[in-house]
């Protein structure tokens, strides 16, 4: 049953590290075509976080953790880089702060892996998981707080309800990942992670599978959405004229809605 479980969760984690890399690739993509910053920074993000996870399993040594960690630390930095951008630029904010103190904590984080890389002890698992808290609360509610702001803003203007959507479902999803290393804490120390063998690594596992793969297929539909969604949600949006934006247009009318409020 445990091991059935196991492979379920194996196979949502594949799920959300292949789902995060599309979407990455499609952002560098969009990225190196319209030559935006913003979306270049949120596609390497999304790119380097699941190529630090291959890496992990491939290495299957204890230093393994060390190097998904470079990789998930450049991801969570260029997220906070990607939020400033799009949202704070040309405004009053605490961004070059939150980004000073997410840098921070990424140097703390690196230090612990490299520290348990050498002996994994109890003090140091739970140190750099009280550290891990914060980090990943701090990233993430940045960028939920910083979208929904934009979203209270652009809500009543003259905007396609997609559009609106997006930065609705952004801050959604990414409130919910915030919470994706809550389980660390009820992780047993000396357990691989996910062990079929202990009920507690297997929930920890599961638990943090769902949340993943929750947030991965969320923002693939914020940022890939189809067509066919779009026309549904603007099914009754009414405009004098009718014009498709692209995606340098579209972060430049939301970046300007926050800049004038």
């Amino acid at each position: 049953m445990y091991d059935i479980l196991f492979w379920i969760f194996v196979a949502l984690l594949m799920l959300f590290l292949s789902t995060l890399f599309t979407v990455g690739i499609f952002l560098l993509v969009k990225g190196i075509q319209r030559k935006i910053v913003e979306l270049l920074c949120l596609g390497t993000s999304f790119t380097v976080i699941p190529i630090g996870f291959v890496g992990n399993f491939i290495l299957n040594i204890q230093s393994g953790y060390l190097f998904q960690e470079i990789f998930v630390n450049i991801g969570f930095i260029l997220a906070v880089i990607f939020t400033n951008l799009t949202f704070h630029k040309n405004r009053k904010s605490p961004a070059k702060l939150i980004l000073f103190v997410v840098i921070a904590l990424a140097i703390i984080q690196q230090i612990f892996y490299g520290m348990m890389a050498i002996e994994r002890t109890p003090l140091l698992y739970y140190l750099q998981a009280v550290f891990d808290l914060p980090y990943v609360f701090l990233v993430f509610n940045w960028l939920a707080w910083s979208s929904y702001s934009a979203y209270k803003i652009i809500k009543n203007q003259d905007i396609e309800p997609w559009i609106k959507v997006r930065y609705r479902l952004i801050s959604i999803l990414s409130f919910i990942m915030s919470f994706h290393s809550l389980p660390e804490f009820f992780q047993p120390y000396n357990t691989p992670w996910g062990s079929p063998s202990n009920i507690i690594s297997l929930a920890v596992f599961g638990t943090t599978a769902i949340i993943s793969v929750i947030f991965a297929f969320g923002f693939s539909l914020a940022w890939m959405m189809p067509n066919w969604l779009k026309k549904y949600l603007n099914r009754n949006y009414q405009t004098e004229k009718d014009s498709e934006f692209t995606e340098e247009e579209l972060m430049n009318l939301v970046r300007k809605q926050l800049t004038e409020s």
